[in-house]
C-alpha cells in the first residue's frame, strides 16, 4: 500500500467515527444504545486503520531513520505517560493563567458516567478512538508533514489540528500534548510509542478519579 492510500485510509476511518459520534448524540440521548453504536463504529474503524496500517510497507520521513527495540518503544511509551500528564497540568495551569479559563473535570465525570452506562463505551474512548487519533494525527499528518515543514512545524501543525478535535476548548493543553505524543513517535520511530503514551495517560487519569471517588 502506497503511502497515499494509507493516508486516506487512515483520515477516512478517523472522520468516519468523529462525525458519527457527532451526529449520533445530535440525535439520540445518551444512553445504553446511543454509546453502542459509537462503540461498533469505533471499534470497526480502528480495525480498518490499523489493517491499513499493517499493510503500508513503506516507511515516512519519521520512520525511515529507524525503529527503536520494541522493549526501547515499550520504555518511551511509559516515559510518555509521565509527559502526557505533565503537558495536561501545565496546559491547565497556563488557560488559567493566561485566558481565566477555568479547570473543570466535567468531561472526566461525563466519560466515567458514560462508561457506567454502558460499559463497553470503553473500547471506544479508551481504544479506538485513541489509537485513530494516534495513527490519523502523528502517523499520517506529522509523518507526512515533516518534508514539508520539517520536524517542529509538522509536529505544531498536527497538534493544532488535534486540539481543535478535541471537546471541552482546553485547546493549548490539547497542543501541548499533541507535542509530547509527536515527541515520542519522532525518538522512537514507531507509532506503537505514541498510542501506549496517548492510552496510558488517560487511564491513568480515570483510575485516579475512580480511586479518589471511592
Amino acid at each position: 500500500m502506497s503511502l497515499q492510500k494509507h493516508a486516506f485510509s487512515v483520515i477516512s476511518a478517523y472522520f468516519v467515527t468523529f462525525i458519527a459520534n457527532l451526529l449520533i448524540f445530535q440525535f439520540m440521548p445518551v444512553g445504553w444504545l446511543s454509546l453502542g453504536i459509537v462503540t461498533l463504529i469505533s471499534v470497526i474503524a480502528m480495525i480498518a486503520a490499523v489493517y491499513s496500517e499493517r499493510q503500508l510497507v513503506i516507511a515516512n520521513a519519521i520512520e525511515a531513520p529507524g525503529v527503536l527495540a520494541p522493549q526501547q518503544r515499550v520504555f518511551w511509551g511509559v516515559i510518555g505517560i509521565a509527559g502526557v500528564l505533565a503537558a495536561q497540568l501545565v496546559g491547565s495551569w497556563l488557560e488559567m493563567f493566561l485566558f481565566k479559563m477555568p479547570q473543570t473535570n466535567s468531561q472526566i465525570h461525563q466519560q466515567l458516567s458514560s462508561m457506567t452506562t454502558n460499559p463497553w463505551y470503553f473500547l471506544a474512548i479508551g481504544l479506538a478512538i485513541p489509537i485513530l487519533e494516534e495513527l490519523a494525527f502523528r502517523k499520517v499528518l506529522f509523518g507526512n508533514l515533516v518534508n514539508v515543514t520539517g520536524v517542529f512545524g509538522g509536529a505544531l501543525i498536527a497538534s493544532l489540528l488535534f486540539a481543535l478535535t478535541q471537546p471541552g476548548g482546553h485547546w493549548l493543553s490539547a497542543t501541548l500534548v499533541g507535542l509530547v505524543l509527536a515527541y515520542d513517535y519522532r525518538h522512537t520511530g514507531a507509532i506503537s510509542t505514541a498510542i501506549i503514551a496517548h492510552v496510558g495517560a488517560l487511564w491513568v487519569v480515570w483510575l485516579y478519579y475512580i480511586a479518589h471517588a471511592l
